[in-house]
């Protein structure tokens, strides 16, 4: 686990709203991730829901409600381990009963997410690059 990341750890998901084109997944303590970029969530061993899943009908009843989807599944459950990919800049997200939020730097110019918490503030860059 990234040293970086060990405020998320013990944490749960609180809320997690759309807001434009941003993603703000808010857990406990003050801690914050936000991006406007490409986000999957892991649960049962493959992928439940993504980012651009959110709001298409596919055929359903109704259209997909990633946040409801996601807080469903992880809100009762805490983070349990936390890395940053050395060669992307991907933030994986480790809760407990194996579930996973993954969020991926998909360029090498714009940033992807930012990490808040108090006294940190971690920004993924262009290319996977920290700040």
């Amino acid at each position: 686990m990234s040293s970086l990341c060990e405020p998320l750890v013990g944490k749960s998901l609180q809320s997690l709203q759309k807001m434009y084109y941003s993603w703000f997944f808010r857990f406990g303590g003050g801690v914050t991730v936000a991006t406007e970029s490409e986000w999957r969530f892991i649960a049962d061993g493959h992928i439940l829901v993504t980012s651009s899943d959110h709001g298409h009908q596919f055929g359903l009843p109704s259209p997909v409600d990633a946040v409801a989807q996601v807080i469903t599944r992880a809100g009762s459950h805490v983070v349990r381990a936390a890395s940053i990919s050395e060669i992307t800049g991907d933030l994986h997200i480790d809760f407990e009963a194996d579930l996973q939020l993954q969020l991926l730097q998909m360029s090498s110019g714009y940033e992807s997410w930012r990490l808040s918490a108090p006294g940190l503030s971690v920004i993924c860059g262009g290319g996977g690059r920290l700040a």
